[in-house]
């Protein structure tokens, strides 16, 4: 299994051969003015405040299917898609957006799993918030867990908090690699997914995985950056089982 950071949530997992591109955010980069402006208000902007780390002809050219976790607009946009690029989305409602946009070759998770040949794919919900107000507000989203035989077990669990359904997918899946969205990013009336302590509280329950820090220095509402979190574990047992990639890095498994 191959995992590759592009940028914010957007990742590459290379599993058995097929290549997913989970959560495409490829829309070109606000200007020198709106980064500073976001950065220093720390409001939530629709555009990213770093570029690509390559061109997005590159990062789509051995993309076999497109994964939406859900329908937000940091997580999904149609910037530089074909609109017969297969579509994954996480319910129906999701997937109907995707029809109004354009794309003509969509599928949901009617069930809590998919089949790609060997592959399996299972569909995990997530919190969105740390506070009721929040995650109600935010709506629904999901994680996926991959699986064959002879493949490591990949839960890409998506925007959630730690939370005790997070914790129970964790200790009944027993994933080798976990894949988490740590820029401690907030809205107005809570945090929207993990921070440092949650990092470590994943850490502590999955103490045989490797754990994966995505979805960082790319939004504007973020109040962690790749450089703090590194930082805030350099202390602590964990700091060898957290991976924080850089935007093009990729890591083999």
């Amino acid at each position: 299994m191959i995992f590759q950071q592009i940028r914010s949530a957007t990742i590459k997992i290379y599993y058995d051969n097929v290549c997913f591109l989970i959560d495409p955010w490829l829309m070109d980069p606000c200007s020198e003015e709106e980064k500073e402006e976001a950065l220093k208000t720390k409001k939530f902007i629709t555009k990213p405040i770093v570029p690509l780390p390559f061109s997005a002809e590159e990062i789509l050219k051995d993309v076999d299917y497109c994964i939406v976790s859900h329908d937000h607009a940091d997580h999904f946009s149609t910037d530089y898609l074909p609109k017969d690029m297969p579509m994954i989305f996480q319910n129906e409602k999701d997937m109907e957006l995707g029809k109004r946009l354009g794309f003509t070759n969509v599928m949901y998770f009617k069930t809590d799993c998919m089949t790609f040949g060997d592959i399996q794919i299972k569909r995990t919900d997530g919190r969105h918030g740390d506070t009721d107000e929040m995650a109600e507000k935010a709506g629904p989203v999901s994680g996926f867990i991959f699986s064959k035989e002879g493949e490591k077990k990949v839960y890409v669990a998506g925007d959630t908090v730690y939370y005790d359904y997070f914790e129970k997918v964790i200790l009944s899946e027993r994933p080798d690699v976990i894949i988490v969205n740590a820029c401690d990013a907030r809205g107005r009336t809570g945090r929207l997914i993990m921070n440092t302590e949650d990092v470590i509280k994943t850490c502590i329950c999955a103490n045989d995985s490797i754990i994966i820090a995505s979805h960082m220095d790319t939004v504007s509402h973020a109040h962690l950056t790749r450089k703090e979190l590194k930082k805030n574990l350099e202390n602590t047992p964990y700091i060898k089982q957290v991976l924080i990639p850089e935007d093009g890095e990729s890591l083999t498994f």
